[in-house]
């Protein structure tokens, strides 16, 4: 008996080869863009966590830096030099982002409401100011 070898005919061996290796690679495939995407979610979510987690931080270290520091400056005491100026400007930027975010009513990242996260942020400038005044006190 005569066996078929025309890519016509879907009976030969070598078609049904190729049809399993199309499937496997496929298959394989849609497996990479699965564990792609779950790895995508995953670092998205830890840094959604950080920035939950760091930003009300970040605030308040920010205000403080952006009060303490010139406040070094003007009393004569060791503020780090070069590297206090660059960590000013830095603190300065970030504060002022979140000044920013808070009088254009930018919906907060933490799961609070606006009024909330509103007066935290200004809580934190009442205490970085009782810092300073600590730390110059100090």
């Amino acid at each position: 008996m005569l066996r078929p070898s025309s890519d016509l005919l879907d009976s030969s061996r070598a078609a049904y080869r190729r049809g399993v290796r199309a499937e496997r690679l496929k298959a394989l495939w849609s497996g990479w863009r699965a564990a792609r995407g779950g790895v995508s979610r995953l670092l998205g979510g830890l840094a959604y966590l950080a920035l939950l987690w760091g930003l009300p931080l970040a605030y308040l270290v920010a205000a403080f830096l952006t009060i303490d520091l010139p406040a070094r400056w003007l009393a004569h005491r060791g503020a780090w030099g070069t590297r206090g100026a660059l960590l000013f400007l830095a603190a300065l930027a970030l504060s002022l982002l979140g000044i920013a975010r808070a009088v254009q009513d930018a919906p907060p990242i933490a799961p609070v409401r606006p009024k909330f996260a509103k007066a935290m942020l200004g809580l934190s400038w009442v205490a970085a100011a009782l810092f300073t005044v600590g730390d110059l006190a100090g």
